[in-house]
């Protein structure tokens, strides 16, 4: 039996104040879990809260963590709470976790004046597990966080302060002997069918649609696994939050596929993400119409023909292999003789993905390599090769680890492929009283580039950053829980340039009452930006100075298991044309145990940074060149998001998203670039004045009919326009939204069904 569980929050490493007990049972095919979360005098009910899997609240939860392999490195953890509504994740590199995976498991809950049972059976084919005749020792763990009017997180076991540790702290769970695990066999095939019915695209697209797929999970052993997957779609998941992108940096959008969700943990490497899977699949290419032709049909996506991956973790090594293709995505178009014919937008293009870990010791320590390749087909094509060495050296006492990644890129048209470098190395110290000191380091080769299957911006960049920060864990009056933080970083491109130098500290605290508050100052000091004139493929990059300016930040959130959770950051940055402020409060409502209303309000204003605005006679031939011009940008942007949850039951619930974004941004005071150190007044003849308006709809049921199979009824409705100018970058939310309203919007209606057969 476990009990004598640790607070980690809010007093951490002190006694938890609720007593817990834990059992453990196990069978040929099943490992058995129970926890009884007892209640003292003064700590008010079980908090109970309905709602969809995997989604945080303010309920009283229980998880049990497993590492299998006892590799002190990777676990699964299998959480519920006080409702029965379940949670899973898998646990990498230590400390690392990934809240994607989702695994079949049963669970049941009960509840009574003294506290509430929790009791879980979890099928062994969903772990991994040495092949083995004689006893096994696994590491385990228990965690429970009670939301009442005693708040607290508490674990059995609790690493100390001084270590960056969780996994590799796992008790043992002993005596384990006997068990014939099954490989895992699962078989997911879909169904769905769309119809649209309205549409804003410049061509009729109003059709209905109907597509199959197929995932798999193949156990090959109780260590090795083969997933497969058969034109993947995202017709169940909420869609992307829109962002208007105005930088030279690219939109990160997270991964939904559950495909490409199962076993992702292995292919993550030191100091960069090499392998971003929403490169495959990703949006397909407008086109680009000549004279006299008009559209009418264009794909939005490419499609996934087929994809497999192999995992496997044996004595310490994990390997895994991931291949897929992309079949060739063709728009059609009309010339002006009315002969209709399809033109290629996205070639076929092949993936292949390999990573390989060797652990090193207990501690957490390894050595890894990675490579991945990505193949264009045509007479146009194009080929990246990415191949690196990585690994994290950690100490026996878990208080010091040392990463370091070496990469080099290969990647162009077939003829003219560039290649490049790419060095990492961080270091953290931690200490028992609290004190955390981190340094990192990178030298990124202009020529590098790993982004046909990979996530980077910082090609032609050297940096230096270091960290330091200091967590007391104590209770003074009122106060307790104070963090105090401080940074600089320091960049130069490959010519010697500096292109980046700040230097930030901030303060935070929480009080007995459970808010908290925080607030920060920093300074960005001069540079030379080598990102804002878009010159990246000239010979020879033109340079913007920069001079230095101060910025703040400042925010405050209330207690989080209230009917109404507020969190309010506000962020202020003073530029010479005048100051930016960006405002953003997020509002969680629980409308009672089944519902829930979230609301996120984000309002910027900027008075006067310089930026980009075109660039003048730029050499058709060459695809460079001209002269960049700049202006004083003044912005307004008004972000509302609403998400409103009802569940019927954690296998029965219907979420609505909406995005309703206004943006409205114009240029002054215009100046063309002279040298790196001197503009001179300009004017320009096309528009200075811009805006986007959009606003999207997403509603989603989700029907767990029996474990692991699902139906979705999914409606889908976006509208956008960029008419809506003015001269002052104003907003009119009230006016624009009632044109959003009745301009033309695609609207579609899904219905998928999904049945899982082992």
């Amino acid at each position: 039996m476990a009990s004598g569980f640790t607070e980690t929050w809010p007093i951490y490493g002190s006694t938890a104040k609720v007593p817990t007990e834990v059992r453990v049972l196990y069978d040929d095919h099943f490992i058995y879990v129970g926890a009884r979360m007892r209640h003292i005098a003064g700590q008010g009910p079980v908090i109970r809260r309905i709602h969809r899997r995997d989604q945080d609240s303010a309920s009283d939860w229980f998880t049990v963590y497993i590492d299998s392999l006892h590799d002190r490195r990777t676990a699964f953890s299998f959480g519920v709470n006080a409702a029965n509504v379940q949670s899973d994740s898998v646990f990498f590199s230590d400390t690392n976790s990934d809240r994607s995976w989702d695994g079949v498991w049963e669970s049941e809950v009960s509840v009574n004046a003294d506290g509430w049972t929790a009791e879980i059976k979890i099928p062994l084919a969903l772990l991994r597990i040495k092949p083995s005749e004689g006893p096994q020792t696994w590491g385990i763990n228990f965690s429970r966080n009670d939301q009442g009017s005693i708040r607290q997180s508490s674990s059995w076991q609790v690493p100390p302060r001084g270590e960056n540790a969780f996994v590799s702290r796992f008790p043992d769970l002993t005596g384990i002997e006997g068990i014939r695990p099954q490989p895992r066999r699962e078989f997911i095939p879909y169904l769905s069918a769309q119809r649209k019915f309205e549409t804003a695209q410049n061509f009729d697209d109003r059709k209905a649609e109907g597509r199959a797929g197929l995932d798999a999970h193949w156990g090959l052993s109780t260590q090795s696994q083969l997933d497969l997957t058969v034109r993947p779609d995202f017709g169940q998941v909420e869609v992307d939050q829109a962002v208007l992108n105005l930088s030279t940096v690219e939109t990160f959008f997270p991964e939904k596929r559950a495909f490409f969700l199962e076993g992702a943990e292995i292919f993550n490497t030191v100091g960069g993400q090499l392998f971003y899977s929403r490169r495959i699949g990703k949006a397909a290419p407008l086109l680009d119409l000549g004279i006299g032709e008009t559209l009418t049909d264009q794909p939005l996506v490419t499609d996934i023909t087929a994809a497999a991956k192999y995992t496997t973790k044996i004595d310490g090594i994990n390997l895994g292999v991931l291949g897929a293709s992309v079949e060739p995505a063709h728009a059609t178009i009309r010339d002006d003789t009315g002969s209709v014919r399809k033109r290629e937008v996205s070639p076929l293009t092949n993936y292949g993905v390999a990573r390989l870990q060797k652990s090193l010791d207990d501690s957490g320590s390894y050595l890894g390599g990675f490579t991945s390749y990505a193949h264009e087909a045509g007479l146009s094509g194009r080929d990246a090769l990415v191949g690196a060495l990585d690994g994290s050296l950690r100490s026996k006492d878990r208080s010091q680890t040392l990463a370091f990644a070496l990469v080099h890129s290969e990647a162009g048209p077939l003829d003219s492929k560039e290649a490049g470098w790419y060095g990492y190395l961080s270091g953290v110290k931690t200490w028992s009283n609290g004190w955390r000191v981190g340094v990192q380091t990178f030298n990124a080769g202009r020529s590098f580039n790993p982004n046909d299957l990979g996530y980077f911006s910082d090609s032609d960049n050297k940096r230096i950053f270091w960290s330091a920060s200091r967590q007391w864990d104590q209770t003074w009056g009122s106060l307790r829980n104070w963090q105090v933080y401080t940074e600089q970083g320091y960049d130069t491109d490959q010519a010697g340039q500096k292109v980046h130098h700040h230097i930030y500290a901030n303060g935070r605290t929480d009080f007995t009452n459970f808010w908290s508050v925080w607030a920060g100052l920093g300074h960005n000091f001069q540079i030379q930006d080598n990102r804002e004139l878009r010159t990246f493929s000239q010979p020879h990059r033109q340079y913007l100075e920069r001079p230095g300016n101060t910025f703040a930040n400042a925010g405050f959130d209330t207690a989080g298991n209230k009917p109404w959770y507020v969190r309010l950051e506000v962020n202020r940055e003073w530029f010479a044309g005048g100051p930016s402020t960006n405002t953003d409060l997020f509002q969680n409502i629980k409308l009672g145990s089944r519902m829930e209303l979230q609301l996120q309000t984000s309002l910027v204003r900027d008075e006067g940074e310089v930026r980009w605005l075109e660039t003048l006679h730029t050499d058709p031939v060459k695809g460079y060149g001209g002269t960049p011009v700049v202006g004083l940008r003044r912005l307004s942007e008004f972000n509302q998001t609403l998400r409103l949850a009802y569940a019927f039951s954690p296998r029965l619930t219907v979420q609505l998203f909406s995005q309703w974004l206004a943006v409205a941004w114009a240029f002054r005071d215009l100046q063309a670039y002279l040298n790196d150190h001197q503009l001179q007044p300009t004017t320009t003849t096309d528009a200075a004045a811009f805006s986007y308006r959009l606003w999207n709809v997403n509603l989603i049921t989700r029907w767990e009919f029996r474990p692991g199979s699902t139906a979705y009824l999914v409606y889908t409705h976006g509208a956008t326009t960029d008419a809506l100018i003015n001269d002052h970058a104003s907003l009119s939310p009230r006016s624009d939204l009632s044109q959003l309203r009745h301009l033309p919007s695609d609207d579609a209606v899904q219905i998928k069904f999904s049945w899982l057969f082992r």
